[in-house]
């Protein structure tokens, strides 16, 4: 992957900041690529500096994967991050591998009774991952950074 082919349409996707309001968000094709092939690329917006900071230090050991990247494909994925990466307390995880699931932000939105009011219910834990991180689950557009309330998916939809 040409990483430096890439970098205009970086930098205009960190100037067009996120929609937060309907909680969609640009996602960078680099990131899409490495990050996104095993899991949903996270928007960045969504955890704090120090937490992708902490996450990209530690891909040799990223939740029981070796996760690695060349260095040139690091340095980038790592700029992206920092640059989209969130200013507010809440969406500040902690800890040595910090979870999005974990912070004030996703607890909130994905508390019980919301869950119920969109019927949505987490799907099963996989050897891979938590129920809640499964974000395409509910999430119809969550490859594509939009998890607005407008993509969910309702149970008769997620059969």
């Amino acid at each position: 992957m040409n990483i430096k082919a890439q970098l205009p349409l970086v930098a205009l996707l960190i100037a067009t900041g996120a929609a937060a309001g309907d909680h969609r968000y640009p996602l960078a094709p680099a990131y899409v690529a490495e990050c996104g092939s095993c899991h949903v690329a996270y928007p960045p917006a969504l955890l704090s500096a120090a937490d992708w900071a902490t996450t990209m230090q530690n891909l040799d050991r990223h939740f029981g994967s070796d996760a690695s990247l060349d260095p040139e494909v690091h340095k980038a994925i790592a700029a992206i991050l920092q640059a989209q990466a969130s200013t507010r307390s809440k969406h500040t995880a902690g800890g040595t591998a910090p979870r999005l699931t974990a912070t004030l932000w996703f607890q909130k939105e994905h508390r019980a009774e919301k869950l119920r009011r969109h019927q949505a219910q987490p799907a099963p834990a996989t050897p891979q991952s938590t129920p809640l991180a499964q974000c395409n689950t509910c999430h119809a557009r969550a490859d594509q950074g939009d998890f607005g309330e407008n993509s969910l998916k309702t149970s008769a939809t997620r059969r």
